[in-house]
């Protein structure tokens, strides 16, 4: 399968590899270009941007949650339509899940899809010497194809031409693009970028960014790298994707404070249910539906205006006593108990689940989880083996005693030994998981809606 395909990779994180990959994949779309943006790791915010700059949903790629089969299956399923794929690495280029082995990594996926490398370098403060860094990069693992080089930061023209030749000369790396210090603002929150949806200027920033990766980066050049890329094996369809005619129907809370939604998850949602997207701000209640779907976001931010909505929190409480499958995850979590507590002060929110979350101001837990399911629940059968990640501030205090659907063997969950609070039909946990890390959450899903449809 011939896809035009490029990596941008960092040498490590905050070195200016989102925004260069969301000003290309502007840029590429300013030219004309279909872009299909893709995300390595477990990430939400990054693809939000990655959205506005093509009008394209992002898709993410992991190694360690998904097999080598479902990369490439992702990859060409999403691809479907578009002309130029562009993969925005996370952190390192050969950071992974632990200190020896590869997986988890922006080398990883590069690898499986055979793609070419643009490394993002950070050049300030630094000249001759970024020429070892390079170097070893380019020697750490020779089946990386690294093409090119970005150097970012730089100072003054004599420092820019300094650096280039160094690379250039020294570490036999073909330099692609040298960015001055830029006044272009990408601020960061405690889970990473600011989401994109809160910045009004978004739009005026990501044209910004675009204008800079055409003045200074060598698009046609990337453009030329990309489509040297070797063709991939062609793979069928996973089956999670097969339509599947239903009369369920699955509520989505997806707006500013739940933001955070892997898009296969609802695209396989949607081939078998109709899916219906809620918003908690705005809707006074909850739609007719059979299940309903709460992800992750900020709702520590928004905890003032969820509290101000009271008919449509006390209409998601009548709905998770129910009986009615409700599946939360991290943010959704927090809302479902009985109340938020940040700087500003303790907001009241939906009281199903007898907890209350508290923010800090450092990680409570980030990584990948591994668990395995220990009691029956809306979306997995005991015995079975969940991998996905967690990444929160927020710690959960318990009023009573909670039961549990996961006991972790890796990762952290509510309290370091057990995930997935169950009270009725409702599971709230702080894992995230992907539907090809393990699919046979949407089939459960909508079996228990189905069953409650019945009962």
């Amino acid at each position: 399968m011939d896809i035009p395909r490029i990596t941008i990779a960092g040498i490590k994180s905050k070195v200016g590899k989102t925004t260069i990959a969301i000003g290309l994949m502007k840029a590429l779309t300013d030219r004309g270009y279909v872009v299909q943006p893709y995300k390595v790791g477990p990430d939400f915010i990054d693809p939000i941007f990655h959205y506005f700059a093509t009008k394209r949903h992002s898709r993410n790629l992991d190694d360690f949650m998904f097999s080598k089969y479902d990369i490439l299956e992702a990859f060409e399923r999403s691809f479907k339509g578009a002309d130029i794929a562009v993969i925005e690495g996370k952190t390192g280029l050969y950071d992974s899940h632990n200190a020896l082995d590869e997986k988890g990594s922006t080398a990883s996926i590069a690898k499986i899809l055979k793609s070419p490398v643009i490394l993002v370098a950070d050049a300030e403060r630094i000249n001759r010497s970024i020429s070892a860094m390079l170097l070893g990069y380019k020697l750490f693992d020779r089946d990386v194809d690294i093409e090119g080089v970005i150097l970012n930061r730089v100072g003054n023209p004599r420092h820019a031409e300094k650096v280039r030749k160094s690379v250039e000369k020294l570490a036999k790396m073909r330099v692609v693009g040298v960015i001055p210090r830029t006044a272009v603002d990408m601020p960061y929150r405690h889970l990473g970028l600011v989401p994109a949806h809160e910045r009004g200027e978004i739009e005026e920033v990501i044209e910004k960014l675009a204008e800079m990766v055409e003045t200074y980066v060598d698009v046609d050049k990337v453009v030329e790298i990309a489509h040297k890329a070797p063709k991939l094996e062609e793979v069928s369809y996973n089956a999670v994707f097969e339509r599947r005619n239903s009369s369920v129907r699955i509520g989505v809370v997806r707006d500013k404070p739940f933001c955070f939604y892997y898009q296969d998850n609802i695209d396989a949602l949607s081939a078998k249910a109709e899916v219906v997207v809620v918003d908690s701000l705005k809707d006074r209640k909850l739609p007719e539906v059979d299940a309903l779907y709460i992800g992750g976001g900020f709702p520590e931010v928004f905890a003032e205006g969820l509290e101000k909505n009271k008919p449509f929190r006390k209409s998601v409480y009548k709905f998770c006593d129910s009986g009615k499958p409700v599946y939360a995850e991290c943010g959704g979590l927090m809302f479902l108990g009985e109340s938020i507590i940040n700087d500003e002060g303790e907001f009241e929110m939906v009281g199903f689940l007898p907890i209350k979350t508290r923010m800090h101001t450092k990680f409570r837990a980030l990584g990948y989880c591994v668990y395995r399911a220990v009691k029956a629940n809306p979306i997995s059968r005991v015995g079975d083996t969940i991998v996905g990640h967690e990444f929160h501030y927020s710690e959960v205090i318990p009023l009573e005693k909670l039961d549990f659907a996961y006991r972790v063997r890796r990762g952290k969950g509510v309290d370091g030994k057990h995930d997935g609070i169950i009270r009725k039909n409702t599971l709230a946990n702080y894992i995230h998981l992907h539907v090809l890390s393990y699919p046979k959450m949407v089939e459960k899903f909508l079996k228990t809606a189905e069953k409650m449809r019945r009962s």
